[in-house]
């Protein structure tokens, strides 16, 4: 299986939401009741109604039950999701989808933050399957003019920092060794640089066409070539249909 659809399990694996049970509404702010919270942290940005909303107030209320607060009014609707986005490809091809999204009304808002794979992905074949060293960034828009600190603050601590652990831990458990030969829990070395008003070149111009922010993390992984592989379909949940590489 290539890289960019083992990835692309993983980022459904990762934006997998759920069930809204109750609004309810005081002073500007809605109050969400939802089911389960799976990987939900207060600062983390959540999509509800193709509209993106950072939450706070995340507190456990019943033995399965959860409510977290989003500063808004007016909703109708019966899911969450993640908000995170996944796009594949060299940087100029990833840049210039970002900026035709940002042009459509319909998607202008939903663009960060972005999970991109970097392709030019070079593979050594094993006896199982291939190793490959996987170059993965977590984007955040972000502002010109911010210091160092505003953005660890603003950008980081709440928002990019919580979906790299996520990544990290779907990648190692979730899929475990569906994707790869890696035992269940078993840790792996990930590389991760801050990329402080990342994609910047002389110029002050940015492959983005946006002031982001990024987390940047390099892993080496053995791939298995030939596996009977879960995958995940919104409609059933996860794991429920599979595919054969």
């Amino acid at each position: 299986m290539r890289p960019e659809t083992v990835f692309e399990n993983i980022y459904n694996l990762m934006r997998y939401g759920t069930t809204i049970t109750n609004i309810s509404e005081a002073g500007g702010v809605s109050t969400i009741t939802t089911s389960e919270i799976y990987t939900l942290e207060d600062g983390m940005l959540v999509e509800i109604s193709s509209k993106i909303y950072q939450i706070s107030n995340l507190t456990r209320t019943g033995v399965a039950e959860y409510t977290f607060d989003v500063k808004t009014t007016g909703l109708s609707a019966s899911t969450w999701q993640l908000a995170l986005y996944y796009e594949y490809g060299r940087a100029v091809e990833v840049g210039n989808t970002q900026h035709e999204k940002k042009e459509d009304p319909t998607n202008k808002n939903l663009r960060w933050p972005l999970m991109w794979l970097l392709t030019d992905i070079e593979k050594t074949n094993t006896d199982l399957g291939y190793t490959a060293n996987i170059i993965v960034a977590f984007i955040y828009v972000s502002e010109q003019n911010l210091k160092a600190k505003q953005r660890v603050e603003s950008n980081y601590e709440p928002i990019l920092d919580p979906l790299v652990e996520l990544f990290k831990s779907t990648l190692t458990n979730s899929p475990g060794n569906r994707y790869f030969t890696l035992e269940y829990g078993e840790r792996k070395e990930f590389d991760t640089t801050d990329k402080f008003k990342y994609g910047s070149i002389e110029g002050n111009k940015h492959l983005f066409r946006d002031i982001t922010d990024a987390i940047q993390i390099n892993v080496d992984l053995n791939f298995r070539q030939s596996e009977c592989l879960p995958i995940y379909t919104p409609s059933s949940g996860i794991g429920s249909a599979f595919i054969v590489s």
